[in-house]
């Protein structure tokens, strides 16, 4: 039986014993990364957690509605074997009527055909880091290796332990302005988030300086095999040194070889996935789903709106 629970009545240590032992665990279905990233969310259960399927909400103009919470890349269905399309489409149709608009994404290993949702392909990209560094620099693109060559020759150096602060301030002055999406409790979250990490171990930070300026800096979220490549920034004359290309390569030269896996965070963005492809890594596919309950009205109303 598939039981709704507000997060208050979870039973935590279940349900992060159930995501740390799933096939398809993710660093974004933790107890405590739902609690950093969304001030509200509940979940589906099966059974005594067999399988768990987190649900973000909010609510606007007296309508109760799910998304994807910024940091977040996607929730979906977590369980001990790989989820199969119909207990899938099982949560999904589960999911509390009092919810009228859906719009989250969905595990890559978590697949869906339904005639009620609209579905839509996103991608991300990883580099396995499981052979030896000179392996997997022979993958890198021209371009990258010239601009690791171009760094070092400009004598920048890297610093490990950079405080979160200081990274989304970096991120905040240099990208976040340019996407006018994060507002300052966003930015706060982030911070949280990577304090979070850090506490538990599960958080390294990189920074690169020319001299006694910070041009480039990065964090990184740990969980199983996986490093997930959070957030970042760069200064325009960090990337004309190069900055953020000696910054990735320094990290790879150091997982290399220990059968790690390095999760870019990802996008769909061709400039910005290809950056990431520059490394070596390989697109992986996930989907975003959209459901619409509203009534006829709203829903004519919300596309006068949107």
């Amino acid at each position: 039986m598939i039981r709704h629970l507000e997060s208050e009545n979870i039973d935590k240590q279940k349900w992060d014993a159930c995501i740390e032992g799933s096939f398809n665990t993710s660093i974004f279905a933790y107890s405590w990364y739902l609690n950093c990233v969304a001030k509200k969310w509940s979940a589906l259960i099966l059974n005594d957690y067999e399988a768990v399927f987190p649900i973000a909400t909010k609510t606007k103009y007296k309508i109760k509605y799910a998304y994807q919470p910024f940091f977040s890349r996607y929730f979906g269905v977590f369980s001990k074997t790989k989820p199969s399309e119909k207990l899938v489409k099982e949560f999904t149709q589960a999911i509390p009527d009092a919810i009228k608009f859906i719009e989250f994404s969905l595990h890559e290993s978590n697949s869906i055909h339904d005639q009620n949702a609209e579905i839509k392909e996103k991608k991300f990209q990883v580099l396995s880091l499981g052979a030896p560094y000179e392996t997997i620099a022979k993958n890198y693109s021209e371009n990258t290796k010239r601009s690791i060559k171009k760094a070092i020759k400009s004598g920048l150096k890297l610093q490990k332990g950079i405080e979160p602060e200081k990274i989304v301030s970096l991120f905040k002055t240099t990208k976040g302005g340019e996407l006018e999406i994060f507002a300052d409790s966003d930015y706060k979250t982030l911070i949280k988030l990577m304090n979070k990490c850090l506490d538990d171990n599960r958080g390294e930070s990189l920074a690169v300086y020319d001299g006694d300026k910070l041009c480039a800096a990065a964090f990184f979220m740990f969980n199983g095999n996986k490093f997930t490549y959070l957030k970042n920034g760069i200064t325009e004359e960090g990337k004309t040194k190069g900055a953020m290309y000696f910054l990735i390569d320094s990290f790879v030269r150091e997982k290399a070889d220990q059968s790690f896996e390095l999760d870019f965070g990802g996008s769909s963005v061709d400039s910005v996935s290809q950056f990431y492809k520059k490394f070596g890594a390989k697109d992986f596919v996930y989907l975003q789903i959209k459901i619409n309950r509203l009534p006829v009205v709203a829903k004519w109303i919300k596309k006068l709106t949107s």
